[in-house]
């Protein structure tokens, strides 16, 4: 069986160092990206880059709001996630500057396309941006949340790789 083990390791140990090689990062990305998933401010920001449209008054060119999305949170206290559209309140800091962006999130809203057919699809809309505001702190629950949920599983598997361990020992001598 520790024979088999090495195998595994070595195998795993290729592996990684194939995958984190190379222009891309792949084995860092895909990490982040888990990471990433369970984080509900991430996600939010992401949805809004990401939605069909983004209306944006004249005052925000468009590196100026990637640079404002790239890094912001989700103010918890000043959105409304409950009601339709949704309100999302940014807050980032920005060039030494305290940055804060409201938007509201349309989903699933309907469109005609040119063959008459209903289409759905997300539109951001952004409503202020305020500078020199208190920005709110950061919540860290969701990576708290990713870690318990990471020993929950560990601390088993662990206790379990043990014991069957200690009985292959004991088969063996």
């Amino acid at each position: 069986m520790f024979r088999r083990f090495k195998f595994f390791a070595a195998g795993a140990l290729i592996s990684i160092l194939l995958l984190s090689m190379g222009p891309e990062n792949r084995l860092q990305d895909t990490f982040y990206a888990y990471v990433d998933y369970f984080n509900p401010e991430k996600r939010v920001v992401s949805q809004l880059s990401l939605s069909d449209s983004i209306v944006v008054f004249p005052e925000i060119s468009e590196e100026d709001l990637n640079n404002i999305l790239k890094g912001a949170w989700v103010n918890n206290v000043l959105s409304d996630k409950d009601s339709y559209p949704q309100k999302f309140v940014l807050d980032n800091f920005v060039d030494g500057e305290n940055v804060r962006l409201t938007v509201q999130f349309f989903d699933m809203e309907e469109k005609k396309d040119s063959l008459a057919n209903l289409k759905r699809y997300s539109k951001s809309e952004i409503i202020s941006l305020e500078k020199g505001v208190e920005l709110s702190k950061r919540s860290y629950k969701s990576y708290f949340s990713l870690i318990g949920m990471f020993l929950l599983i560990m601390i088993p598997v662990y206790f379990f790789t043990r014991r069957i361990i200690r009985k292959n020992r004991l088969h063996e001598d």
